[in-house]
């Protein structure tokens, strides 16, 4: 028998994230109201990975970007696949979380939303996306290795499927 005569064909949206800490918060984003995928959400920083970018270069661009400042210390914290239902506009995303430690620059204005300096308590009582709720603990615990998950989502965005490994340090 010949080995992938058929391969799987992945459509996928490939997103590069990042919490980055600033005086012991982190530097995240009120995604805004007219956003048409989660408004009114608290989310790390971050967006669409572009045609001939890798992730890392991403996070670095999303936040020049979208909060103006520059970031060092940049670390791969969790890779996160969710599987969206067949619905139109739609579609199954490839997250990869970084944390970043804020190096310089004036936060600006965005028009992404409204950008906040947020305790890891304070970020976790916020409206928050199902997946990242999952998943920020572990990222904020830099005691833990990167985690890989992978997320079923129903059509109103809840979480009817997950698996979170975390990989040893």
């Amino acid at each position: 028998m010949t080995i992938n005569t058929i391969p799987d064909i992945h459509q996928l949206i490939i997103c590069a994230n990042v919490f980055i800490r600033k005086d012991g918060k982190y530097l995240v984003i009120k995604r805004s109201s007219q956003k048409k995928y989660l408004p009114n959400t608290i989310h790390p920083i971050g967006g669409k990975v572009r045609l001939n970018e890798n992730p890392f270069q991403a996070a670095i661009r999303k936040v020049q970007e979208e909060a103006g400042v520059i970031i060092k210390n940049i670390k791969l914290e969790a890779v996160s696949l969710e599987m969206h239902p067949k619905v139109p506009d739609m579609a199954n995303w490839f997250i990869f979380h970084f944390s970043a430690d804020y190096e310089s620059g004036e936060i600006k204005k965005s028009d992404e939303g409204d950008l906040l300096l947020l305790s890891s308590e304070e970020f976790k009582k916020e409206k928050l996306f199902a997946p990242v709720r999952r998943i920020c603990d572990h990222i904020f615990d830099p005691k833990d290795g990167t985690v890989f998950a992978s997320f079923d989502l129903d059509p109103n965005l809840n979480i009817t499927k997950e698996d979170i490994k975390v990989c040893v340090l």
